[in-house]
């Protein structure tokens, strides 16, 4: 099974404290924080590969990673000329997966997760789409995810100002490889706003909750406190 790793965007808003390098790598305890994703996928002995869909300053990510082995994987790079956004990121990707089944992470967050029995759940299921899930107190910055009794995920709610406890998108997904077959080549597309709605309404998209630590870089405020959130990871 091969992994996509959604490292494209721009982090404009992470810019005021990073902005000589991708959002990906911005250091974290004297390493890239894709460091800290590559060692969570290594822990699992279901990756084969794992594809940086890369864009914004991709020349600098190929730099830090083309020629490190020191993984039980290979590090291929899917790069876009023009920002696709993260469907049409993950569409150009798949070019380098033969897999029916692939992991997408987004490269700006974290969840501490037992990554091959989510895998383990998502085939046994046989579902075209798994969600990692986290419930957190606050919510409203991410927008909450509505689920039915079985864990089937029935809606996405967009961001709210009034904070409130709920599930969130922490970032992974498992996809069939058969829900992307009709997204266009080269298509600049969001997953999250664009293709996500039309996929729950139309398939049977899961949640998979997960109770571990979570954190996402994407903000100065968020970012300035993962060196204590990862003194404890490997």
């Amino acid at each position: 099974m091969d992994a996509i790793i959604l490292a494209g965007g721009k982090g404009t808003r992470l810019q005021s404290v990073v902005s000589d390098v991708p959002k990906p790598l911005a250091p974290v305890n004297n390493r890239p924080f894709l460091d800290i994703i590559f060692n969570f996928l290594n822990k699992c002995n279901y990756i084969d590969n794992v594809i940086i869909a890369a864009g914004y300053m991709a020349d600098k990510i190929i730099k830090e990673y083309q020629n490190r082995r020191e993984y039980s994987f290979s590090i291929l790079f899917s790069v876009e000329d023009e920002l696709l956004g993260t469907g049409g990121a993950i569409k150009r990707a798949m070019q380098f997966s033969q897999s029916e089944d692939f992991i997408v992470l987004n490269g700006d967050s974290y969840i501490e997760l037992n990554l091959g029995a989510f895998i383990q759940t998502h085939l046994k299921n046989n579902k075209v789409m798994t969600i990692v899930l986290k419930e957190v107190e606050n919510a409203n910055r991410y927008g909450r995810v509505t689920l039915d009794d079985n864990n089937r995920i029935i809606y996405f709610e967009e961001k709210n100002p009034e904070p409130s406890k709920g599930y969130i998108n922490a970032g992974v997904y498992l996809i069939k490889r058969e829900l992307f077959e009709k997204i266009e080549e080269n298509e600049a597309i969001s997953l999250e706003r664009d293709l996500l709605p039309g996929f729950i309404k139309d398939n049977d998209v899961y949640g998979y909750l997960c109770e571990g630590k979570f954190i996402d870089i994407g903000i100065p405020e968020t970012y300035i406190i993962s060196s204590q959130f990862f003194e404890t990871e490997a």
